[in-house]
């Protein structure tokens, strides 16, 4: 069983890397693609754009601690059940794995709160509608 979770979670951890190398190299052809543009961006514009909606790699987090967290919790309470059984850095190696998926988390709030924070650029009524308010027979 543990044999199995160890590789499980191999891979899970490789493919969650490959999202995010995948997400960073996407974000880099936009940034390429927007250069050649004849009205570039800015790269701050493009990330805000793309990050600013939820993408895999951020529900795969959530996804990935809440396995984790789970997984960790489990062999808490079987530790704590019988400390006798288990050798006391036991302990302390399942309070590391629950602080730092606890920071992981965090950072992923972080994250959000920033891409929330970015000023997104409003546009203006009249780029989608021309202004025709003294000309009624115009109006859309």
């Amino acid at each position: 069983m543990y044999g199995f979770l160890a590789v499980f979670g191999g891979m899970l951890g490789l493919f969650i890397t490959g999202v995010a190398v995948y997400t960073a190299w996407l974000i880099h052809q936009l940034w390429k693609q927007q250069a050649a543009a004849p009205k570039p961006s800015s790269q701050t514009q493009i990330a805000a754009q793309y990050l600013s909606r939820w993408t895999f790699l951020d529900f795969a987090t959530v996804g990935v601690f809440i396995i984790g967290m789970l997984l960790l919790l489990a062999e808490l309470v079987a530790v704590l059940r019988d400390k006798a059984a288990l050798e006391n850095f036991h302990f302390a190696y399942l309070l590391s794995g629950i602080l730092l998926s606890f920071m992981g988390m965090l950072l992923l709030v972080v994250r959000l709160l920033v891409v929330l924070g970015f000023k997104q650029p409003s546009v203006s009524s009249s780029a989608v509608s021309p202004d025709h308010h003294d000309q009624p027979n115009h109006a859309d």
